[in-house]
């Protein structure tokens, strides 16, 4: 029942159904303002029983429900398992409400306005495990709250206005994850674990929070199976020495964003066999200490000063799979990446690197699968520059317009492997140009990195298995129509990310080489994009030469709606027709299927799609939902411009057969 304008929801809506039924409800994406009494349980049926509403499940998300009447559950107390009450506007938690479902397990309030917890909220409710109480407004938790819940595995506090957290908050064993990032923490709290629950915990997330310390007492021996713990974004001034030795289970550590943090020799003595990951992104390093994990499988250092990178870093830390160098002051590639036998991804976006030539890579591991050479400052470019690399799978990189003759499958055109290409939209900088010396020096400033649409930049084949293409940026405001001419592959995902395209090219996909069934997301940050075009030029999927649209994303974008978008009601049904899983198998459908060599996709459950469809505007009716737009107003056809060039062509032919009589 989910996007609908119901105003209220009563549990006599299932009293037919019978207690033998277990139901999921969705009534999310409503129109309730508040839940009242009901008068199902406080009725009698002709045995004299009360009434009993078997819901296990109940999603009352995405409301503006500011106001639960005191027993308003009690129809399925017994039965609730989960209940979602996120996106709405609830002041409080009380024992009224939530107090009394004593075999409820999930419970989500994230997303309200809540200030006050009860400290009785969840006295029988005991076998909760999962509470999520995130993005409020909550300043003070009741020290007792928890005590009666003997099963609480995740809590997720994040998001509020906390300053710190009661001793023993957290008595019970059992406990794996405690989210309190986004707060106003002072310190690590370590005390409002019993020694009990924080035997058991696996995940600490302390991010964005005001701590400035850490001792060895914050992180005692009691937090023996810590796996992560993630202490980015404070203001962390020092790290000292074997202070994290207390945790010898510790995988994966994040420090980044302490932009003061000073960083020692030692400071992660007592991890050597347990640390996997480690973020040290933006902490102002302008060297890097003497780091020793050999079991280190990946190191972000990205957003700091680093002029080079020592090479004893790499006899350190053989076992790397992955290293983040972007955004530092690196000028060239860094030998100590020759010295990792085990790369796989290897990022170095954003730094002041002004050639790449043919031997800048030689020596690095040739199975790296993944490389960001995006936003460099390129003044001379070798299209060699990746051929020691033949096992490239994915691979960003910035369309370097003002490259003379510079173009992207000519790079590629020995690399038969990757699947995955991210291109950046090229940002403009200054070259400082000398000529002569002393005296007589000439100094010009020459601007680069002019917009392009890419007409140059990708002409020509692709490589046969790439099937995965996002173009970023928002100096991305048009696109050539025939970029994607050179597609060998028959399936594609494109994604169009942060651009400022105002529509796609009326034949954009009318040229998309062998392409034969293609996934189009647009749901990131491309605001001012108004117009898609029918990508479909095949009535059913899997025709050859034609192309059939075989997934859409657009959620929280405001198109036009009008004529030109009209495909979208069509193609929903040809979808569900050929490719939803909840479809009937005709024997037309089973042999199309079976005989098209794209049965490798197999059959699709549709029902997030229409989700998609339901939270994507119309910014010509007023924000109107796509799905009612399609309802009433689009009545326009399989594709309008379509109609009018077939009518064009058939009267075209009639004159000619007319003629030629």
């Amino acid at each position: 029942m989910a996007f609908n304008n119901l105003p209220n929801f009563n549990f006599d809506y299932f009293d037919q159904v019978g207690t033998l039924s277990n139901l999921n409800v969705n009534v999310s994406h409503n129109q309730i303002i508040m839940l009242m009494y009901n008068s199902s349980w406080a009725g009698r049926n002709d045995h004299g029983s009360m009434y009993h509403s078997n819901i296990k499940l109940l999603d009352l998300s995405h409301n503006n429900i500011s106001l639960i009447h005191p027993g308003y559950f009690r129809p399925a107390e017994i039965s609730l398992t989960h209940l979602y009450m996120g996106y709405n506007s609830l002041m409080n938690c009380t024992r009224d409400v939530f107090g009394n479902m004593p075999h409820l397990q999930w419970l989500d309030l994230s997303y309200n306005r809540i200030r006050e917890l009860d400290f009785d909220a969840f006295k029988n409710t005991k076998q909760l495990q999962l509470i999520y109480l995130d993005h409020n407004y909550i300043t003070d938790i009741p020290q007792d709250i928890f005590k009666p819940i003997y099963a609480l595995r995740v809590v997720d506090m994040s998001h509020n206005h906390l300053r710190g957290l009661p001793d023993n908050l957290f008595y019970n064993g059992g406990m794996e994850k405690m989210d309190v990032s986004h707060n106003m923490l002072l310190k690590i709290p370590s005390s409002s674990l019993s020694s009990l629950a924080a035997l058991t915990l696996c995940e600490l997330h302390l991010s964005n929070n005001f701590i400035s310390t850490i001792h060895s007492m914050d992180l005692s021996n009691k937090f023996r199976s810590l796996r992560y713990l993630d202490i980015s974004y404070n203001y962390l001034l020092r790290i000292d020495d074997a202070v994290f030795a207390t945790m010898p289970r510790l995988a994966v550590l994040d420090l980044s964003h302490n932009r003061d943090l000073k960083v020692m020799d030692k400071s992660f003595m007592g991890l050597e066999n347990s640390l996997i990951k480690l973020g040290m992104e933006n902490v102002s390093l302008s060297t890097i200490p003497e780091i020793r994990l050999k079991y280190l499988r990946e190191l972000r250092l990205g957003y700091n000063e680093l002029p080079s990178i020592p090479q004893e870093l790499a006899f350190n830390m053989s076992n790397l799979r992955m290293i983040d160098l972007s955004n530092n002051d690196l000028t060239n590639v860094p030998l100590m990446t020759q010295s990792l036998p085990h790369l796989r991804k290897l990022m170095l976006s954003g730094n002041p690197i002004t050639s790449l030539n043919n031997n800048s890579f030689d020596g690095v591991n040739e199975d790296l699968e993944m490389l960001d050479i995006s936003n460099f400052r390129l003044h001379y470019f070798e299209y060699g520059c990746l051929d020691s690399l033949p096992h490239l799978r994915s691979l960003k990189l910035t369309a370097y317009s003002h490259l003379e003759h510079f173009n992207i499958p000519h790079l590629l055109r020995h690399h038969h492997n990757i699947r995955e290409l991210w291109i950046e939209a090229p940002q403009p900088f200054t070259r400082i140009i000398k000529k002569g010396s002393g005296a007589n020096q000439d100094i010009q400033q020459v601007q680069m990195g002019q917009p392009t649409d890419l007409a140059r930049e990708m002409e020509g084949y692709l490589p046969s298995k790439l099937t995965n293409i996002t173009f970023s940026g928002p100096q991305f405001s048009s696109i050539n129509e025939r970029i994607l001419k050179g597609m060998r592959s028959p399936y594609l995902y494109m994604q169009f990310f942060n651009t400022t395209l105002k529509e796609i090219p009326a034949n954009f996909f009318k040229n998309m080489g062998r392409v034969r069934n293609i996934s189009l997301d647009i749901r990131y940050n491309n605001r001012m994009l108004k117009k898609i075009p029918n990508p479909n030029t095949g009535n059913v999927p899997y025709l050859p030469n034609s192309v059939f649209l075989t997934d859409l994303k657009m959620s929280d974008t405001d198109l036009n709606c009008d004529c030109d978008l009209g495909w979208v009601e069509f193609w929903q049904r040809k979808r569900r027709q050929y490719i939803c899983s909840s479809q009937t198998w005709t024997d037309t459908v089973f042999r199309t299927f079976m005989n098209s060599p794209c049965q490798v996709y197999g059959r699709h459950n549709c029902d997030d799609h229409d989700d998609d469809l339901r939270e994507t505007r119309c910014d010509n009716k007023g924000g109107q939902q796509l799905m009612e737009a399609l309802k009433f107003d689009l009545e326009c056809g399989w594709d309008n411009a379509g109609c009018r060039e077939t009518f064009i062509l058939l009267i075209t032919a009639l004159l000619m057969i007319v003629f030629w009589m």
